[in-house]
């Protein structure tokens, strides 16, 4: 029998500290914007860190999975396995959310990703285009993710139907990640244009401190939720502003990324855990406990440091080293080969059981010919 997974060893040395590095700041950040949710309108310092978090974290994030989604295609040949892997965690994330979330699980929830699980669904379907990326190149390539990015925004794909929406609005994000070469993408650090971005970023922050409104505009537009509501040049200029945003902001944060190896590391190796468990404890505090009922979570002060507090530790469970081996190793199945044994054993009890039945037919054929033979004889005598 084959084995069902693939035995794949990462060493570090193969690894660029920078991108684990960020990956590492972007689950902190998922984290506390999921945590922090609940109550965001209800506590201005929460708020405010929640949409500038909000402006470039998932944009950033995507764009590192492409960066190191090179492998998925690889000799003119799709790891149909890593896309069916992704696929089915985010099919098993959604139901246990769902379950979580106290909803009874059906057929019409499941397929709708408003929530989290829908990055494991994209991931699936991004991984799945790697072929059409790589025979396009990087100018047609880029130019059709654009171009999807843009169309898809004057569909209405708000029920979240299989994370279409979300896969085509950060389409380009991917499909950027994965044309650069990772040291590429490092050489930002040292780029001149970076300190323009952090400069930048510091003037877009000062914009929402000022403005508690200035950004309402903005997540339609990076998240593809609701289809263009303004006329559609006004549409696709704010959804190229978003993108502006999300870009400088991006490269600032690369600036400002340390290089070095650190915990910061091992947690960036780790997001994947941390992403899908951080997500039922969250859940499970909303809707099972009266924990976000809190009116102290209101308050700037206390309210800012308890969800601090809550996010820290709930990273810190969720990133133990138990959990490591089982979600990457999920990753690693060999979807392909167990199908072919499924199947092989398939036949196999299949056969025996044709082979059974056979055989209890020429018994029973036997033993209504002996009938026969006796009545004949009855009747003769």
């Amino acid at each position: 029998m084959q084995s069902f997974t693939r035995q794949r060893t990462v060493h570090s040395g193969n690894r660029i500290a920078l991108f684990d590095n960020l990956k590492g700041l972007l689950i902190i950040l998922v984290v506390f914007g999921h945590m922090a949710h609940p109550v965001h309108n209800d506590n201005q310092v929460i708020s405010a860190a929640f949409d500038i978090i909000y402006l470039f974290h998932m944009p950033l994030f995507v764009l590192i999975s492409g960066l190191f989604a090179k492998s998925s295609y690889k000799g003119g040949r799709l790891n149909n396995n890593r896309v069916l892997s992704f696929l089915a965690l985010g099919i098993i994330f959604q139901m246990a959310l769902i379950t979580a979330n106290g909803q009874a699980l059906s057929p019409k929830s499941i397929v709708r990703f408003s929530s989290a699980p829908w990055y494991l669904m994209a991931m699936g379907w991004w991984t799945a285009m790697t072929p059409l990326l790589h025979k396009l190149g990087p100018q047609n390539g880029m130019i059709a993710s654009i171009a999807l990015c843009f169309a898809s925004g004057s569909l209405d794909l708000e029920d979240g139907f299989m994370a279409i929406s979300r896969t085509l609005a950060f389409l380009p994000w991917f499909a950027l990640g994965y044309y650069l070469r990772p040291n590429t993408a490092a050489s930002v650090k040292t780029h001149r244009i970076a300190w323009i971005a952090v400069g930048i970023s510091v003037a877009i922050a000062c914009s929402r401190l000022a403005d508690h409104h200035a950004f309402d505009w903005f997540f339609p537009m990076v998240y593809g939720d609701v289809p263009y509501k303004a006329p559609l040049a006004i549409g696709m200029t704010q959804k190229t502003i978003a993108i502006a945003i999300a870009g400088a902001l991006s490269i600032a944060v690369i600036k400002l990324a340390p290089s070095n190896r650190s915990w910061l590391t091992t947690l960036g190796e780790r997001t994947l855990q941390v992403y899908v468990l951080h997500r039922l404890v969250r859940a499970l505090l909303t809707f099972r406990t009266p924990f976000y009922e809190a009116t102290v979570l209101k308050d700037p002060l206390v309210g800012s440091i308890a969800l601090i507090s809550l996010t820290v530790a709930t990273i810190f469970i969720c990133s133990a080293s138990i959990f490591f081996k089982p979600f990457n190793g999920f990753l690693r199945i060999d979807w392909v080969a167990l199908a072919r044994t499924v199947k092989e054993q398939s036949n196999t009890t299949c056969n025996f059981e044709i082979e059974s039945a056979m055989s209890a037919a020429q018994r029973d054929l036997r033993r209504l010919s002996s009938d026969f033979r006796y009545m004949n004889v009855t009747i003769r005598s």
